[in-house]
This record gives structure tokens, C-alpha cells and sequence, in this order.
């Protein structure tokens, strides 16, 4: 008999502990690794432009300095030219920071969903585990009783 309770004491026990991820989590899970993939991407973009803002206000720096020195044709076309490449970049950097603003609210959102998910599988499997220990245990004094019977019965 007690080989019998240490085996439905496993059982209970490899129930509440063994993890049965369900389809959806794992699916909000690889969703949730994409997501935090692309922001990084988004990150590195955002970086890359912000360098490239730095040397071309450098580039623009210089070309000032170029315009006030010599003040010909063509070094006011190199200004306006380097002028016209930094407002463009402002306004990429701009759009790439809008962007990513969105992708982390998006992956802040898609993490609440899988620890809400994960939390819900928790919850789950103390459930059955707390429902398998009464079923057994009610199980168990049926299976004692009938013995009992089956006893009293062998007597008489």
C-alpha cells in the first residue's frame, strides 16, 4: 500500500511541476522574441542616423566656415546641399523614433501577454494538481472501503 501512495505522490507531484506550455503562450512567445528582434533593428537604425546627423553637421560646420572664407558659387552650393542632406536625416530620425516608440509599447504589451498567459498556465496546473490529490484520495478511501467489505464478507 505504500508503494501504492508513493507512486500517487510522483504522479501529483510530476503534474504540478512538469511544465505543459500551451500552444497560444508558445506562439505569443516566438511573437514576442520578433518583436523585440525588429525593435532592435529599429534601435541600430535610429543609432546609425544619429551618426550620421553628427558628421554632417559637421560637414556643415565646415562648409559655413568654407562659405564665409570664400563666398563663390559653388561652396554656397555645397552649403545648401549639405543643408537640404541634415534636414532629410532630422526628418528619417524623426519617423525612426516614432516608430520605435510604437514597437516598444508594442513589445511592452506583448510581454504583459505572456506573463499574463504564463501566470494562467500556473494557475492551471495547481488546479489539476489539487483536483488529482482530492480524486485520488477520495479514490483511494472508495478502494479501502471495498476492501474492507471484500474482507468482512471472507470472514463470514
Amino acid at each position: 500500500m505504500s508503494a501504492d501512495r508513493t507512486l500517487m505522490r510522483n504522479n501529483v507531484e510530476k503534474i504540478s511541476t512538469r511544465s505543459v506550455v500551451s500552444d497560444e503562450l508558445d506562439k505569443q512567445r516566438a511573437l514576442l522574441q520578433s518583436a523585440e528582434r525588429k525593435l532592435e533593428r529599429m534601435e541600430q537604425g535610429i543609432e546609425k542616423i544619429r551618426e550620421k546627423i553628427t558628421g554632417l553637421r559637421q560637414q556643415l560646420a565646415e562648409r559655413r566656415s568654407l562659405q564665409q572664407e570664400q563666398g563663390t558659387a559653388q561652396t554656397k552650393r555645397a552649403l545648401a546641399a549639405v543643408i537640404k542632406k541634415l534636414e532629410s536625416a532630422a526628418q528619417q530620425r524623426h519617423g525612426l523614433l516614432s516608430d520605435c516608440r510604437e514597437q516598444k509599447l508594442m513589445v511592452r504589451d506583448q510581454r504583459t501577454l505572456c506573463r499574463s498567459l504564463e501566470k494562467k498556465e500556473e494557475a492551471r496546473q495547481k488546479a489539476v494538481a489539487r483536483f488529482l490529490k482530492e480524486w485520488e484520495r477520495d479514490y483511494d478511501r472508495e478502494i479501502r472501503l471495498k476492501e474492507k467489505a471484500v474482507r468482512k464478507r471472507g470472514r463470514l
